[in-house]
């Protein structure tokens, strides 16, 4: 589970030292992150500690948890502590429901889910642990639409006026290692027209990611991270392309485990040539343990009984506010406020 880079997820070695160097050095000069101020500037607010739960005159509410991984008593408790707060108006479920995509694992899976409370609107994207078996690809996508109810890898889903973009796999990946996403022209294409149809509308777009983009969240970032994070997308630079266009993208990506008591758990990226204001990205948290960094370019397990995610409200005028729970203290661990995206 530790390593100098290995983490969970194998050796990186889809890239070779000198090609995994320029991509580093392409991707350094591709992204800025923007912090305090600037990002204060740029629409993100870290709201004081004990700020209301529940934004007055929220119009949309959603609940997004990940890495459910199997840890069904944590879901099971995650699921009676998120109705506590109140019924949301959607549960997302941000990837690697299940440990390693047997039937037999999403039927406990689905057990756990429907005998306990949960909005009606339950949205989940993939994740590499959907596709952790030696099935055919096919059969394993048909599996996850079969169980989730979900009509594909990436789909438009609306909640309220508040528009969700769930993105994911169309191609399969070797093993347990990075790249574990393959988005493809028509997803790329279909991801671009959907953003530039709500650009202006006045609403933030959500785009639903189980992984993560490079130079972004809790563990992809600063001298800590762990490096084989640099590598889930094998057409990452036209996604940054498209997303660094839009201010209005709050993009919620999960697969790190890394906490949400973190500085980085949310941040404002920046990519060159597009909207100066950037966009926002949103660290999902995690159901099944917590990961953090082990001094060593990689990761190592902190708390096997941990669980983490987000409570988020949208408002009538498309200010959106995060909460960040402790899913098992049942506490706010830190808040959040983006401006109502304009222009």
């Amino acid at each position: 589970m530790t390593g100098s880079s290995s983490g969970r997820f194998g050796s990186p070695g889809s890239l070779s030292s000198d090609s995994s160097a320029q991509a580093g050095l392409g991707r350094r000069g591709f992204l800025t992150t923007l912090t305090g101020a600037a990002a204060a500037a740029a629409g993100l607010t870290f709201l004081p500690e004990g700020t209301a739960l529940a934004r007055e005159g929220a119009a949309t509410t959603l609940d997004v948890i990940s890495d459910i991984q199997g840890d069904l008593a944590d879901f099971a408790h995650v699921l009676d502590y998120l109705d506590s707060l109140g019924t949301a108006d959607a549960l997302v479920v941000n990837g690697d429901l299940v440990a390693n995509g047997h039937i037999s694992e999403y039927e406990a899976y689905r057990r756990v889910l429907d005998s306990h409370p949960h909005p009606e609107r339950v949205i989940s994207t993939i994740g590499n642990h959907e596709l952790y078996n030696s099935e055919p690809f096919d059969i394993q996508v048909d599996r996850f639409v079969e169980y989730t109810g979900m009509p594909g890898v990436y789909s438009e889903q609306v909640v309220g006026d508040v528009p969700l973009l769930a993105i994911g796999t169309t191609e399969p990946f070797a093993g347990t290692s990075p790249p574990f996403v393959t988005l493809g022209a028509e997803q790329l294409s279909w991801l671009d027209e959907r953003l530039s149809h709500y650009a202006g509308s006045g609403l933030p777009v959500f785009v639903l990611s189980h992984h993560v983009l490079p130079e972004s969240i809790s563990g992809t970032t600063g001298e800590d991270k762990a490096r084989f994070y640099d590598q889930d997308f094998v057409d990452e630079i036209e996604l940054l392309e498209i997303l660094g266009g839009h201010a209005d993208v709050v993009f919620l990506s999960g697969h790190t485990h890394w906490s949400l008591e973190r500085d980085d758990w949310a941040v404002r990226k920046v990519v060159s040539g597009g909207d100066p204001r950037g966009f926002t990205v949103v660290n999902t948290g995690f159901v099944q343990t917590l990961y953090g960094p082990n001094g060593n370019g990689g990761e190592r397990a902190i708390d096997a009984s941990a669980a983490q995610g987000l409570r988020i409200d949208v408002a009538q005028d498309g200010t959106v506010t995060v909460h960040a729970h402790d899913l098992k203290a049942g506490a706010v661990i830190r808040s959040l406020e983006i401006e109502a995206p304009t222009g």
